[in-house]
């Protein structure tokens, strides 16, 4: 991988970041009459050809493919691609890659020195020059014209809207964008189901696995939590367990970490960390960070540290600094990335990371029914992204978007998305992984998420109400659109309104969803299913559905108290065993095999989902 504008970052430091990711932001598409308009194709014929470098590179092959497959599936045409040496030059033409055309047309842009994963398209009289930086930028370039110009819009990895015109007229582009953030990861099941899809989402993270052809990916090693991976206890506590934390005045290696002060003990973990980045070439990451536990070692020279720089977070950077002075030396392109997390998410206040360092934050303790930038629930995370921010140029961000204990309940934080996104922007993050149903193929709108999480990683500064519409109409139709707006609104509103701590682990949805509420929300669903006659967007919808079925079986004793005390009810509860049957079917005809967080390997989460339910339904047959 080119890692050119990596080091651009690095040696510039955060203001000539900023002028990078700033310049590389103006993206302007040209407001044009019909007239003005370019005709690729005329009566299913194609006006234009393609054009790729004489020797294209896997990336630009792939582009210039993905190009004529959309424009002949949109035509019916058939949109030749020739090398630039073939090219007739009296045609108009479709420039992709790096061509000699792209130095004749564009003499002032040098591709090599474009912002990581930038993109060009440029109108140039009658020709469009599609390019982008070496690494994905080409592919990313084509995949941005068939958005804005011809309309290709990609849903999900099958499913996707294709205008059809026999006459294509496309607008005057002028476009000259480069992301902020350089790792961008959707987790969800339908975003790394398939490279092709990964890769039109513009993601390009470690979980993708896009092959070269597409653009490749951003690898690490050791995704986190390394500290043992790279010195195993099980080889070195025996001999040496002063390595490993001194707890409550024993030295041990159960839910613990290293003795971060210990100079033997980082010697050793120095060469291991270099010959396994030896052992595994090809890596843009490593992570030297801390266990998936607390358990920070408490002797008096690590606790010398923590009291002088005032967190935990002192004598780990300490450590991580000198771990990653020694990577540069061998291995100069890669980041090393470090937790900031649970004990050490508070800045230390003297030590700032190196300049090849990463310092990444999660949200896990935060509230996701108000924004990170505002609001008192996540006043503390705001404060420590804010002072870390300070120090550190380089941020990742692992942020949740999901409810763990339940992917089916709804989780209403779609407000909270773009905002957080840009607010992590803004404190310097250049990597986010948002972590979100991986497992599940019918979570809380998972589709619509992941789309417009995507669109936002990539461009932040797009309009994420618009995004929503745009998901709801193309995806679920224009009947049903309005109705599922309506019930987005209406649960966002509601979990605004009840002020609740909305966390990642969630058990239920008593805390803010009240019965007259789900009522409403029920009826929105069910009117945007009745005005809805293709079967393909009813089937869609019917999927959507499963969140407020799974509240009615899940909280069943919580409507019928209500029912009681009010002495009727907006929710004609179902009877039970039918509701049961019909819930079960649901799941299979969707194909849902897990849905919670559960890495257990023997797992059986539709037989522990049915036993959870018949015990709420039917708890006077529970057992002693």
């Amino acid at each position: 991988m080119d890692h050119f504008h990596l080091n651009i970052i690095r040696k510039s430091g955060k203001k000539s970041f900023l002028f990078l990711t700033m310049c590389g932001a103006l993206l302007l598409i040209s407001a044009c009459s019909e007239s003005d308009k370019l005709t690729l194709s005329s009566g299913g014929k194609a006006e234009y050809s393609i054009v790729l470098p004489d020797a294209p590179t896997l990336v630009e092959t792939t582009a210039a493919r993905e190009l004529k497959k959309h424009l002949d599936e949109i035509t019916g045409a058939d949109f030749a691609i020739v090398g630039e040496s073939k090219a007739d030059s009296s045609k108009p033409l479709l420039i992709v890659g790096n061509s000699s055309l792209v130095k004749a047309f564009l003499p002032a842009v040098d591709v090599t020195q474009l912002p990581y994963d930038g993109i060009v398209i440029e109108t140039i009289g009658k020709n469009i020059v599609m390019v982008g930086h070496p690494v994905r930028g080409t592919l990313y370039a084509v995949n941005t014209f068939l958005e804005e110009a011809a309309g290709v819009r990609w849903w999900t990895s099958t499913e996707s809207y294709i205008p059809k015109a026999k006459r294509l007229k496309v607008p005057m582009l002028h476009i000259n964008y480069a992301p902020h953030l350089i790792y961008r990861e959707a987790f969800y099941k339908e975003a790394l189901s398939n490279e092709v899809f990964a890769a039109r989402m513009k993601c390009n993270g470690d979980f993708s696995k896009i092959t070269p052809q597409y653009g490749d990916y951003h690898k690490f090693q050791y995704f986190v939590h390394s500290f043992y991976p790279i010195l195993p206890p099980q080889k070195y506590f025996d001999k040496h367990p002063e390595w490993y934390s001194l707890v409550n005045g024993k030295r041990t290696n159960q839910w613990a970490q290293l003795c971060l002060s210990n100079d033997a003990m980082r010697e050793e973990f120095i060469r291991n960390a270099i010959d396994t980045l030896r052992n595994h070439r090809g890596m843009d990451f490593i992570s030297i960070s801390q266990n998936d536990c607390h358990g920070a070692c408490q002797c008096e020279k690590c606790q010398a540290i923590v009291k002088e720089e005032g967190s935990e977070s002192g004598p780990l950077i300490r450590f991580v600094n000198s771990v990653a002075e020694e990577i540069e030396k061998e291995f100069p392109d890669i980041w090393v990335e470090t937790l900031a997390y649970q004990y050490t998410r508070k800045a230390p206040q003297k030590v700032k990371p190196r300049r090849n360092v990463v310092v990444r934050l999660c949200t896990i303790e935060c509230s996701f029914s108000q924004s990170l930038d505002e609001g008192e629930h996540n006043k503390s995370f705001r404060e420590d992204i804010e002072a870390w921010s300070k120090i550190a140029d380089h941020l990742f961000v692992w942020d949740y978007v999901t409810n763990f204990t339940s992917y089916m309940l709804p989780h209403p934080n779609i407000h909270t998305l773009a905002s957080n996104i840009r607010f992590f922007i803004k404190n310097n993050t250049i990597g986010l992984f948002e972590q979100g149903d991986v497992y599940c193929d019918a979570g809380d709108f998972v589709r619509m998420r992941n789309w417009v999480i995507s669109r936002l990683m990539w461009n932040p500064g797009l309009d994420e109400n618009q995004l929503i519409d745009e998901f709801l109409t193309g995806y679920y139709g224009e009947k049903a659109a309005p109705y599922l707006r309506q019930y987005w609104d209406l649960l966002t509103n509601r979990i605004k309104e009840s002020e609740v701590y909305l966390r990642c682990y969630m058990k239920n949805t008593a805390d803010w969803l009240t019965v007259p509420v789900y009522a409403e929300a029920a009826l929105l669903m069910k009117q945007a299913l009745d005005v809805t006659k293709d079967e393909t967007l009813r089937n869609r919808i019917h999927r959507e559905e499963i969140p407020l079925k799974f509240v009615l079986l899940l909280e069943n004793e919580r409507f019928k108290a209500y029912e009681k005390e009010n002495g009727s009810s907006p929710v004609t509860l179902p009877d039970p065993e039918t509701a049961l049957t019909e819930f079960m079917a649901l799941l299979k005809e969707f194909n849902v095999t897990i849905i919670r967080e559960d890495f257990s390997p023997n797992a059986n989460h539709i037989q522990w989902v049915e036993q959870l339910l018949r015990s709420k339904l039917f708890p006077e047959d529970k057992q002693d």
